[in-house]
Protein backbone atom coordinates (compact mmCIF):
# COMPACT_ATOMS: atom_id res chain seq x y z
CA UNK A 1 0.00 0.00 0.00
CA UNK A 2 1.54 3.60 -0.97
CA UNK A 3 1.25 6.22 1.11
CA UNK A 4 -0.76 8.20 -0.62
CA UNK A 5 -4.55 8.56 -0.87
CA UNK A 6 -7.20 9.05 -3.11
CA UNK A 7 -5.34 12.59 -3.80
CA UNK A 8 -2.52 11.01 -4.43
CA UNK A 9 -0.79 13.06 -1.53
CA UNK A 10 1.01 11.25 0.46
CA UNK A 11 1.29 11.41 4.31
CA UNK A 12 4.60 13.11 5.63
CA UNK A 13 7.39 11.09 7.89
CA UNK A 14 7.73 13.62 11.01
CA UNK A 15 7.34 11.79 14.15
CA UNK A 16 10.77 11.71 15.74
CA UNK A 17 10.99 9.00 18.35
CA UNK A 18 11.25 11.44 20.92
CA UNK A 19 7.78 12.75 19.75
CA UNK A 20 6.13 9.45 19.69
CA UNK A 21 7.20 8.72 22.90
CA UNK A 22 5.58 11.64 24.51
CA UNK A 23 2.22 11.26 22.71
CA UNK A 24 2.12 7.77 23.64
CA UNK A 25 2.88 8.42 27.38
CA UNK A 26 0.37 11.25 27.25
CA UNK A 27 -2.21 9.34 25.31
CA UNK A 28 -1.93 6.24 27.59
CA UNK A 29 -1.12 7.73 31.12
CA UNK A 30 -3.97 10.62 32.01
CA UNK A 31 -7.10 11.66 31.46
CA UNK A 32 -9.96 9.56 32.35
CA UNK A 33 -7.41 6.29 33.71
CA UNK A 34 -5.58 8.14 35.99
CA UNK A 35 -7.93 10.44 37.23
CA UNK A 36 -11.21 8.31 37.36
CA UNK A 37 -10.19 4.45 37.48
CA UNK A 38 -8.40 4.40 40.20
CA UNK A 39 -11.12 5.88 43.01
CA UNK A 40 -13.46 3.49 41.16
CA UNK A 41 -11.03 0.55 41.53
CA UNK A 42 -10.35 1.39 45.22
CA UNK A 43 -14.27 1.18 45.77
CA UNK A 44 -13.84 -2.52 44.48
CA UNK A 45 -10.34 -3.58 45.47
CA UNK A 46 -9.50 -1.27 48.97
CA UNK A 47 -5.69 -0.69 48.94
CA UNK A 48 -5.08 -3.54 46.59
CA UNK A 49 -5.51 -1.27 43.74
CA UNK A 50 -1.88 -0.53 43.62
CA UNK A 51 -1.51 -4.43 42.89
CA UNK A 52 -4.74 -4.42 40.22
CA UNK A 53 -2.17 -1.53 38.77
CA UNK A 54 1.14 -3.83 38.71
CA UNK A 55 -0.45 -6.48 37.12
CA UNK A 56 -2.54 -4.67 34.63
CA UNK A 57 1.08 -3.43 33.75
CA UNK A 58 2.28 -7.07 33.24
CA UNK A 59 -0.59 -8.53 31.55
CA UNK A 60 -0.44 -5.59 29.10
CA UNK A 61 3.00 -5.75 28.27
CA UNK A 62 1.96 -9.12 26.58
CA UNK A 63 -0.30 -7.14 23.84
CA UNK A 64 2.97 -4.35 23.72
CA UNK A 65 5.47 -6.88 22.15
CA UNK A 66 2.93 -7.69 19.76
CA UNK A 67 2.57 -4.18 18.58
CA UNK A 68 6.39 -3.88 18.65
CA UNK A 69 6.77 -6.65 16.32
CA UNK A 70 3.17 -6.28 13.72
CA UNK A 71 3.86 -2.22 13.92
CA UNK A 72 7.67 -2.60 12.34
CA UNK A 73 5.98 -5.35 10.40
CA UNK A 74 3.28 -3.38 8.58
CA UNK A 75 4.15 0.47 9.37
CA UNK A 76 1.53 2.04 8.36
CA UNK A 77 -1.55 4.26 9.83
CA UNK A 78 -4.02 3.36 11.53
CA UNK A 79 -1.63 -0.30 11.58
CA UNK A 80 -3.62 -2.62 14.40
CA UNK A 81 -6.47 -1.99 12.21
CA UNK A 82 -4.97 -3.77 9.65
CA UNK A 83 -3.08 -6.18 10.79
CA UNK A 84 -5.95 -8.98 10.48
CA UNK A 85 -5.97 -7.92 7.11
CA UNK A 86 -3.25 -9.60 6.13
CA UNK A 87 -3.05 -12.23 8.47
CA UNK A 88 -7.06 -13.85 7.81
CA UNK A 89 -8.95 -11.41 5.26
CA UNK A 90 -11.17 -8.88 4.99
CA UNK A 91 -13.99 -10.58 6.73
CA UNK A 92 -12.22 -11.19 9.78
CA UNK A 93 -10.30 -7.95 9.77
CA UNK A 94 -13.52 -6.13 9.28
CA UNK A 95 -14.97 -7.00 12.25
CA UNK A 96 -12.11 -6.06 14.09
CA UNK A 97 -11.39 -2.80 12.57
CA UNK A 98 -15.15 -1.54 13.72
CA UNK A 99 -14.22 -2.79 16.95
CA UNK A 100 -10.93 -0.73 16.95
CA UNK A 101 -13.07 2.65 15.49
CA UNK A 102 -16.01 2.19 18.26
CA UNK A 103 -13.03 2.08 20.85
CA UNK A 104 -11.33 5.19 19.90
CA UNK A 105 -14.85 7.19 18.46
CA UNK A 106 -15.76 6.99 21.84
CA UNK A 107 -12.76 8.19 23.95
CA UNK A 108 -12.60 11.79 22.69
CA UNK A 109 -15.97 12.61 24.17
CA UNK A 110 -15.46 10.64 27.46
CA UNK A 111 -12.24 12.92 27.71
CA UNK A 112 -14.64 15.62 26.96
CA UNK A 113 -17.09 14.89 29.82
CA UNK A 114 -13.93 14.12 32.22
CA UNK A 115 -13.22 17.69 31.20
CA UNK A 116 -16.40 18.53 32.23
CA UNK A 117 -16.31 17.23 35.59
CA UNK A 118 -13.14 19.05 36.23
CA UNK A 119 -15.26 22.67 35.66
CA UNK A 120 -18.39 21.53 37.18
CA UNK A 121 -16.67 21.51 40.78
CA UNK A 122 -16.50 25.27 40.71
CA UNK A 123 -19.83 25.62 38.25
CA UNK A 124 -21.98 22.81 40.02
CA UNK A 125 -24.39 23.19 36.80
CA UNK A 126 -23.19 20.63 34.30
CA UNK A 127 -23.73 17.31 36.09
CA UNK A 128 -26.23 15.76 37.65
CA UNK A 129 -26.96 14.58 41.06
CA UNK A 130 -25.87 11.33 39.49
CA UNK A 131 -22.71 12.13 37.78
CA UNK A 132 -24.02 12.29 33.66
CA UNK A 133 -23.72 15.41 32.18
CA UNK A 134 -26.59 17.77 32.17
CA UNK A 135 -27.67 18.85 29.04
CA UNK A 136 -25.34 22.58 29.15
CA UNK A 137 -22.46 19.99 30.44
CA UNK A 138 -23.19 18.16 27.02
CA UNK A 139 -23.08 21.11 24.99
CA UNK A 140 -19.59 22.19 26.87
CA UNK A 141 -17.94 18.49 26.27
CA UNK A 142 -18.84 19.10 22.43
CA UNK A 143 -17.07 22.28 21.84
CA UNK A 144 -14.24 20.31 23.70
CA UNK A 145 -14.80 17.48 21.03
CA UNK A 146 -14.66 20.16 18.20
CA UNK A 147 -11.70 21.72 19.79
CA UNK A 148 -9.71 18.54 19.15
CA UNK A 149 -10.07 18.91 15.47
CA UNK A 150 -7.53 21.61 14.91
CA UNK A 151 -4.14 19.95 16.41
CA UNK A 152 -4.79 17.05 14.08
CA UNK A 153 -6.17 18.96 10.67
CA UNK A 154 -3.01 21.31 10.27
CA UNK A 155 -1.13 18.55 9.87
CA UNK A 156 1.74 15.93 11.54
CA UNK A 157 4.04 18.58 12.12
CA UNK A 158 1.58 20.99 14.93
CA UNK A 159 0.64 17.52 15.85
CA UNK A 160 3.96 16.45 16.72
CA UNK A 161 4.98 20.21 18.19
CA UNK A 162 1.64 20.80 20.62
CA UNK A 163 1.75 17.52 21.12
CA UNK A 164 5.27 17.23 22.45
CA UNK A 165 4.54 20.98 23.84
CA UNK A 166 1.47 20.17 26.13
CA UNK A 167 2.74 16.89 26.36
CA UNK A 168 5.85 17.54 28.94
CA UNK A 169 4.01 20.08 30.43
CA UNK A 170 1.00 17.73 31.55
CA UNK A 171 3.49 15.07 32.74
CA UNK A 172 5.39 17.60 34.91
CA UNK A 173 1.39 18.50 36.58
CA UNK A 174 0.72 14.59 36.72
CA UNK A 175 4.04 14.10 38.36
CA UNK A 176 4.14 17.30 40.62
CA UNK A 177 0.48 16.83 42.08
CA UNK A 178 0.97 13.25 43.57
CA UNK A 179 4.68 14.13 44.87
CA UNK A 180 2.94 17.53 46.62
CA UNK A 181 -0.38 15.69 47.92
CA UNK A 182 2.06 12.96 49.33
CA UNK A 183 4.84 15.22 50.68
CA UNK A 184 1.72 17.60 52.14
CA UNK A 185 -0.44 14.60 53.73
CA UNK A 186 0.40 10.82 53.76
CA UNK A 187 -1.42 8.19 55.95
CA UNK A 188 0.42 4.64 55.83
CA UNK A 189 -2.08 2.56 57.89
CA UNK A 190 -4.48 3.27 54.75
CA UNK A 191 -2.46 0.38 53.03
CA UNK A 192 -3.19 -2.10 56.01
CA UNK A 193 -5.40 -1.37 58.69
CA UNK A 194 -8.63 -1.43 57.41
CA UNK A 195 -9.19 -5.19 56.77
CA UNK A 196 -5.71 -5.53 55.25
CA UNK A 197 -4.46 -4.78 51.71
CA UNK A 198 -6.58 -6.96 50.44
CA UNK A 199 -9.83 -6.16 51.56
CA UNK A 200 -12.36 -8.26 49.32
CA UNK A 201 -9.60 -10.87 48.89
CA UNK A 202 -7.63 -11.61 45.31
CA UNK A 203 -11.07 -11.55 43.32
CA UNK A 204 -11.69 -8.23 43.59
CA UNK A 205 -7.96 -6.73 42.42
CA UNK A 206 -9.00 -8.81 39.16
CA UNK A 207 -12.17 -7.02 38.61
CA UNK A 208 -10.36 -3.85 39.09
CA UNK A 209 -8.11 -4.73 36.61
CA UNK A 210 -10.13 -3.93 33.73
CA UNK A 211 -10.44 -0.21 34.79
CA UNK A 212 -6.52 -0.36 34.39
CA UNK A 213 -7.11 -1.03 30.95
CA UNK A 214 -8.22 2.19 29.53
CA UNK A 215 -5.21 3.38 30.41
CA UNK A 216 -2.77 0.72 28.99
CA UNK A 217 -4.59 0.87 25.90
CA UNK A 218 -3.08 3.67 24.82
CA UNK A 219 0.06 2.50 23.58
CA UNK A 220 -1.62 1.27 20.55
CA UNK A 221 -1.99 4.89 19.38
CA UNK A 222 1.69 4.31 18.99
CA UNK A 223 1.50 2.21 15.33
CA UNK A 224 -1.33 4.03 14.20
CA UNK A 225 1.21 6.85 13.64
CA UNK A 226 3.65 4.58 12.21
CA UNK A 227 3.56 5.67 8.80
CA UNK A 228 4.29 9.47 9.91
CA UNK A 229 7.54 8.05 12.02
CA UNK A 230 10.93 8.83 10.93
CA UNK A 231 12.41 5.67 11.68
CA UNK A 232 9.21 3.00 12.37
CA UNK A 233 11.35 -0.25 12.78
CA UNK A 234 13.25 1.15 15.16
CA UNK A 235 10.83 3.69 16.90
CA UNK A 236 7.87 1.55 17.43
CA UNK A 237 9.47 -1.24 19.53
CA UNK A 238 11.77 1.67 21.89
CA UNK A 239 8.55 3.99 22.31
CA UNK A 240 6.41 1.06 23.00
CA UNK A 241 8.60 0.24 26.09
CA UNK A 242 9.29 3.47 27.30
CA UNK A 243 6.11 4.05 27.05
CA UNK A 244 5.09 0.67 28.93
CA UNK A 245 7.64 1.76 32.07
CA UNK A 246 6.49 5.23 32.05
CA UNK A 247 2.77 4.94 31.89
CA UNK A 248 3.20 2.53 34.75
CA UNK A 249 5.27 4.32 37.18
CA UNK A 250 2.80 7.25 36.96
CA UNK A 251 -0.44 5.08 37.22
CA UNK A 252 1.36 3.23 40.04
CA UNK A 253 2.41 6.82 42.03
CA UNK A 254 -0.80 7.88 41.35
CA UNK A 255 -2.49 4.63 43.22
CA UNK A 256 -0.25 5.10 46.03
CA UNK A 257 -1.36 8.92 46.19
CA UNK A 258 -4.80 8.18 45.96
CA UNK A 259 -4.83 5.67 48.91
CA UNK A 260 -2.12 7.22 51.12
CA UNK A 261 -3.92 10.64 50.92
CA UNK A 262 -7.80 9.31 52.37
CA UNK A 263 -8.32 11.23 55.40
CA UNK A 264 -11.51 9.93 56.22
CA UNK A 265 -12.52 12.14 58.21
CA UNK A 266 -12.00 15.00 56.48
CA UNK A 267 -13.83 13.98 53.84
CA UNK A 268 -16.76 12.59 55.60
CA UNK A 269 -16.41 8.91 55.20
CA UNK A 270 -16.62 6.68 57.75
CA UNK A 271 -12.72 5.27 57.94
CA UNK A 272 -12.14 1.98 56.03
CA UNK A 273 -15.63 2.11 53.92
CA UNK A 274 -14.22 1.71 50.75
CA UNK A 275 -17.35 1.35 49.12
CA UNK A 276 -18.50 4.93 50.16
CA UNK A 277 -15.20 6.45 48.16
CA UNK A 278 -17.73 6.34 44.77
CA UNK A 279 -18.73 9.85 46.51
CA UNK A 280 -15.93 11.35 45.20
CA UNK A 281 -16.33 10.35 41.60
CA UNK A 282 -19.94 11.13 41.36
CA UNK A 283 -19.69 15.34 40.17
CA UNK A 284 -16.30 16.47 40.14
CA UNK A 285 -12.42 15.38 39.23
CA UNK A 286 -12.06 13.11 42.29
CA UNK A 287 -8.55 14.28 42.95
CA UNK A 288 -9.65 17.66 42.53
CA UNK A 289 -12.56 17.02 45.26
CA UNK A 290 -9.96 15.35 47.67
CA UNK A 291 -7.12 18.01 47.20
CA UNK A 292 -9.96 20.47 47.59
CA UNK A 293 -10.73 19.28 51.51
CA UNK A 294 -7.30 19.89 52.78
CA UNK A 295 -6.83 23.56 51.42
CA UNK A 296 -3.87 23.16 49.66
CA UNK A 297 -4.35 26.13 47.29
CA UNK A 298 -1.22 25.30 45.05
CA UNK A 299 -2.10 21.87 44.53
CA UNK A 300 -6.05 22.86 44.33
CA UNK A 301 -4.73 25.15 40.95
CA UNK A 302 -2.78 22.44 39.77
CA UNK A 303 -5.30 19.65 39.71
CA UNK A 304 -7.60 22.06 38.39
CA UNK A 305 -5.41 22.72 35.31
CA UNK A 306 -4.94 19.18 35.28
CA UNK A 307 -8.68 18.44 34.66
CA UNK A 308 -8.65 20.43 31.81
CA UNK A 309 -5.21 19.48 30.09
CA UNK A 310 -5.17 16.29 30.94
CA UNK A 311 -8.40 14.69 29.14
CA UNK A 312 -8.22 17.64 26.19
CA UNK A 313 -4.73 15.94 25.19
CA UNK A 314 -5.79 12.65 25.53
CA UNK A 315 -8.85 13.38 23.52
CA UNK A 316 -6.97 15.00 20.59
CA UNK A 317 -3.99 12.12 20.64
CA UNK A 318 -7.21 9.43 20.10
CA UNK A 319 -8.95 11.46 17.89
CA UNK A 320 -5.83 11.24 15.16
CA UNK A 321 -5.21 7.86 15.93
CA UNK A 322 -8.98 7.17 15.39
CA UNK A 323 -8.70 9.37 12.13
CA UNK A 324 -6.06 6.81 11.03
CA UNK A 325 -7.53 3.89 12.04
CA UNK A 326 -10.76 5.30 9.92
CA UNK A 327 -8.22 6.48 6.88
CA UNK A 328 -7.03 2.29 7.19
CA UNK A 329 -10.74 1.28 6.38
CA UNK A 330 -10.80 3.23 2.97
CA UNK A 331 -7.74 1.25 2.74
CA UNK A 332 -9.25 -2.06 2.91
CA UNK A 333 -12.42 -1.20 1.25
CA UNK A 334 -14.79 -1.23 4.21
CA UNK A 335 -15.73 2.63 3.98
CA UNK A 336 -15.76 5.49 0.88
CA UNK A 337 -13.39 6.94 -0.84
CA UNK A 338 -14.19 10.71 0.79
CA UNK A 339 -12.50 9.80 4.24
CA UNK A 340 -9.01 8.92 1.89
CA UNK A 341 -8.46 12.11 0.73
CA UNK A 342 -5.13 13.64 2.19
CA UNK A 343 -4.77 17.25 2.25
CA UNK A 344 -2.25 18.95 -0.44
CA UNK A 345 -0.99 21.16 2.19
CA UNK A 346 -0.84 19.81 5.28
CA UNK A 347 -0.67 15.57 4.39
CA UNK A 348 -3.28 14.39 6.54
CA UNK A 349 -6.45 12.17 5.25
CA UNK A 350 -8.00 15.60 6.47
CA UNK A 351 -12.25 14.70 5.65
CA UNK A 352 -11.25 11.53 7.89
CA UNK A 353 -10.33 13.96 11.06
CA UNK A 354 -13.31 16.07 10.67
CA UNK A 355 -16.03 13.03 10.03
CA UNK A 356 -14.34 11.30 12.72
CA UNK A 357 -14.36 14.65 15.52
CA UNK A 358 -18.16 15.80 14.08
CA UNK A 359 -19.39 12.17 15.44
CA UNK A 360 -17.30 12.36 18.58
CA UNK A 361 -19.07 16.06 18.73
CA UNK A 362 -22.81 14.39 18.76
CA UNK A 363 -21.92 11.05 20.57
CA UNK A 364 -20.63 14.56 23.54
CA UNK A 365 -24.16 16.11 22.83
CA UNK A 366 -26.22 12.90 23.75
CA UNK A 367 -24.04 12.56 26.61
CA UNK A 368 -27.08 13.15 29.38
CA UNK A 369 -29.37 10.02 27.97
CA UNK A 370 -27.84 7.58 30.80
CA UNK A 371 -27.68 4.56 28.40
CA UNK A 372 -25.39 6.90 26.10
CA UNK A 373 -23.43 7.78 29.07
CA UNK A 374 -22.50 4.18 30.29
CA UNK A 375 -21.42 3.15 26.54
CA UNK A 376 -19.40 6.46 26.73
CA UNK A 377 -17.63 5.49 30.02
CA UNK A 378 -17.34 1.69 29.75
CA UNK A 379 -16.07 2.03 26.07
CA UNK A 380 -12.54 -0.04 26.68
CA UNK A 381 -15.04 -3.22 25.79
CA UNK A 382 -14.79 -2.06 22.26
CA UNK A 383 -11.22 -2.31 22.46
CA UNK A 384 -11.04 -5.84 24.16
CA UNK A 385 -12.47 -7.10 20.85
CA UNK A 386 -10.19 -5.58 19.02
CA UNK A 387 -7.11 -6.58 21.16
CA UNK A 388 -8.63 -10.30 20.62
CA UNK A 389 -7.39 -10.63 17.12
CA UNK A 390 -4.04 -9.02 17.74
CA UNK A 391 -1.78 -12.22 19.21
CA UNK A 392 -3.19 -14.50 16.36
CA UNK A 393 -2.59 -12.09 14.01
CA UNK A 394 1.61 -12.61 15.51
CA UNK A 395 1.16 -16.08 15.34
CA UNK A 396 -0.27 -16.43 11.50
CA UNK A 397 2.19 -13.75 10.20
CA UNK A 398 5.02 -15.85 11.80
CA UNK A 399 3.77 -19.40 10.36
CA UNK A 400 3.37 -17.78 7.11
CA UNK A 401 6.88 -16.42 6.68
CA UNK A 402 5.31 -12.65 6.17
CA UNK A 403 8.03 -10.29 4.78
CA UNK A 404 6.82 -7.04 5.98
CA UNK A 405 6.14 -5.51 2.24
CA UNK A 406 2.07 -4.46 2.75
CA UNK A 407 0.27 -4.32 -0.15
Amino acid sequence: MSSSGQSGVGLRKELSLAHITVVGVVGAAGGLAVLFSTPKMMVMAGPAVVLAWLLGAIFYSVIGLVYMEMGTLYPEAGGPARFAYYTHGPITNLLTAWASLVWYLLVPPAEAVAMVYGINFFTHNLLTPIGTPTWLGAIVAAIFVLLMIPPNYFGIKTFAYSGWTIGLFKLFLYLIIPIGLIAAIFIPKNFVAYGGFMPFGISSVFAAIPLAMFAFGGIRVIPDYAEEMKNPQRDIPLAIAIVLIGQSAVDLLWAVTYVGSLNWEALGITPGDWSALKVITLTANPMLYIVSKYSITYLQILTLITAIVGPYVVGYIWLGGGTRVLFSMYRSRYVGSLVGKIHERYAVPYWAAIIFGLVGLVIALLSPIPTVYSIVVESVVGGYLAFAAIPATLIVSRRQGLSGIYK
